[in-house]
């Protein structure tokens, strides 16, 4: 398979789409038509659009389904609030080429075996940002809204339940310091099957590249900068 380069955009409850910084400070980019429009033109492989709900109950349903009215070819995963009860609707046609789970990976296994029945194993992803600290990994948990300590066991269940994984640098989001692939020293998940995303720069993407990833998903402000997608291929 291909290395893919993609994009991750993320989009707030009123369908505004946000820079992040350090996986805190939020900055509105504007209408998410306007910027899905112009990522479509921008060349990419795929977009990951995540509703970040940090521990807010929220139903994201109409939000989502609300982005099939967008007329893009490129291929477009979406992420945030799915669960069994809006499953059906999201997934009623073909629009989203991926699901993007966080917090059923944790707790809510129920829905991403439904998803798999409907769309497949090749099209369950796992959003896993994570953190560095005192020699571990720490992977957050968007119900919990913090980050926690994991075992074995979970990467286990994670290569079982999805197809793919973005790991996430929290830490190096949003700005240009590069990615920390020391991460890789505590993820037990076939590595041709793992995008990374968070502050990468052109000599991380090469890299990604040698270690044969699955590809990588540029955050939002690398991506709004002056940047080449053909200089990246």
């Amino acid at each position: 398979m291909s290395f893919r380069i993609g994009a991750t955009v993320l989009l707030d409850c009123n369908r505004r789409a946000l820079q992040s910084y350090s996986f805190q400070t939020k900055r509105i980019l504007g209408c998410i038509k306007n910027v899905l429009s112009f990522l479509n033109d921008y060349e990419i492989d795929e977009i990951h659009l995540i509703i970040p709900l940090k521990g807010r109950s929220v139903d994201t349903s109409k939000i989502l389904i609300g982005l099939k009215d967008v007329s893009i070819s490129t291929p477009l995963s979406v992420g945030g609030g799915i669960n069994t009860e809006n499953l059906i609707e999201i997934t009623k046609d073909p629009y989203f080429e991926r699901l993007i789970f966080n917090s059923a990976i944790f707790d809510d296994n129920e829905v991403i075996k439904q998803a798999t029945l409907k769309m497949g194993h090749q099209a369950i992803m796992a959003s896993i940002p994570f953190i560095l600290q005192e020699n571990k990994i720490k992977i957050y948990h968007s119900k919990m809204n913090k980050f926690i300590d994991v075992s074995d066991k979970f990467w286990k269940k994670l290569n079982l339940m999805c197809n793919e994984i973005i790991l996430l640098d929290a830490d190096a989001e949003g700005g240009k310091e590069g990615f920390n692939f020391k991460v890789f020293q505590f993820v037990n998940f076939p590595i041709e099957r793992v995008l990374i995303s968070g502050g990468l720069t052109k000599l991380d993407i090469h890299k990604a590249k040698v270690m044969k990833l699955a590809g990588i998903s540029l955050d939002n402000v690398t991506l709004h900068s002056e940047f080449s997608i053909k200089g990246l291929r």
